[in-house]
């Protein structure tokens, strides 16, 4: 539909024009980069510049990038990887209360091994501290892992300045998911000392089914999946090229937009003060990411607010998508972390868009907001 307001970005974005352009050419690397004859050198080369191109967005120099089955298995790969390889120094791990599963699951898990986490709180705000990440890291800790950008309320924790001060604590390994920063906000890895960073290729508009981990030069990681030896022997199987070129492409001209996109604030102020004139409650952490706002209609149920949307054409989240569709839906962990109230976190919804949404898109959502939103509380004898 030409009138579809698509604003669930941080969920997944649609493929690029750029990639569906170039898909029948990419469909013909069909050899399998192994293969020492002529279509395998082919394959080989192409994902060689498809590597190239995901360093470059990264701002990175010095390391590798390993190509992984999705943005989950880059930071399972992350955090499995270093807890393994350097059990025999530390069994502690610093992360923040408001991870994505795949960090938080993960950490969940190597508690059952014996593994001891501590979770750093955000402030009221969303915010994350350096001070208090830092202040949890002992003698014993092997591994921090925060996540770049908050992916319900767009929190951008302070990453940099984390590293930083980790450089007087060089036997603890720095881990950054950022999957919702690559092409959202800037990165430049050249200059820091991360030493593992996530992406996901869905977010950018390449295919599904494709992430990737920046491993800072020799760095030792224990490989989660196991076999032939790929990827530099962290991540077996035989690679997913389309995937990867889909990847660098992506990469490269969400990087280029981002750059352009000189109104990006003023966007998201326009879109925060017409749901506060409306009666939202916004999630406005003081760092954030200019392509996410989290807000929550006090009495209705965020389930509600979205398809009263969509019936417009608007698309938004009820919370985090990797949650929102569960039957009996649990209030948002990160939201309950801030101190948000178990009514209110249900009542939460996320709009997220990309650096190519216009001016008029966010007026247009503001629209279908205003319309959908009284047409709810008269529905729900919202005052």
């Amino acid at each position: 539909m030409a009138d579809e307001l698509y604003f669930d970005y941080a969920a997944t974005a649609p493929v690029r024009s750029e990639v569906r352009e170039r898909m029948a050419e990419w469909l013909d690397i069909y050899g399998n980069p192994s293969s020492l004859h002529r279509m395998g050198m082919r394959a080989e080369r192409a994902l060689r510049r498809a590597r190239d191109q995901v360093m470059q967005s990264l701002g990175a120099r010095d390391g590798r990038v390993v190509f992984t089955g999705g943005g989950t298995e880059a930071n399972n790969l992350a955090v499995y990887g270093v807890a393994r390889a350097y059990a025999q120094r530390g069994r502690h791990i610093v992360t923040s209360a408001i991870e994505h599963p795949a960090v938080r699951e993960a950490m969940a898990d190597l508690e059952r091994e014996g593994f001891e986490i501590s979770y750093v709180r955000p402030d009221r705000r969303g915010d994350v501290s350096a001070e208090e990440v830092l202040r949890h890291v002992r003698d014993d800790t092997i591994l921090v892992s925060v996540m770049h950008v908050n992916n319900e309320t767009g929190a951008v924790l302070p990453v940099e300045r984390i590293a930083d001060e980790l450089q007087a604590h060089p036997k603890v390994v720095f881990h950054v998911d950022g999957t919702q920063a690559l092409g959202k906000i800037p990165v430049s890895l050249a200059h820091t000392r991360i030493h593992l960073y996530a992406a996901s290729g869905h977010k950018l508009g390449a295919l599904k089914g494709v992430g990737a981990l920046y491993v800072h030069g020799s760095l030792r990681l224990k490989p989660h999946v196991v076999g032939g030896g790929q990827e530099f022997g962290l991540r077996s199987g035989t690679e997913n090229v389309l995937g990867a070129l889909s990847f660098g492409e992506a990469a490269s001209r969400a990087v280029r937009e981002m750059e352009s996109d000189v109104d990006a604030e003023q966007k998201r102020e326009r879109l925060a003060r017409a749901l506060e004139e409306l009666g939202y409650v916004l999630v406005n952490p003081e760092h954030h990411s200019p392509y996410i706002l989290c807000a929550a209609l006090p009495g209705a149920r965020g389930e509600i607010l979205v398809h009263a949307f969509e019936e417009k054409g608007l698309y938004v989240s009820a919370g985090s998508a990797c949650s929102s569709g569960k039957h009996g839906r649990e209030p948002s962990h990160v939201l309950t972390a801030m101190g948000v109230k178990p009514d209110l976190a249900l009542a939460a919804i996320r709009f997220s868009w990309h650096p190519g949404t216009r001016m008029s898109e966010i007026e247009h959502a503001i629209e279908v907001v205003r319309e959908r939103t009284a047409w709810v509380k008269q529905a729900l004898g919202i005052r």
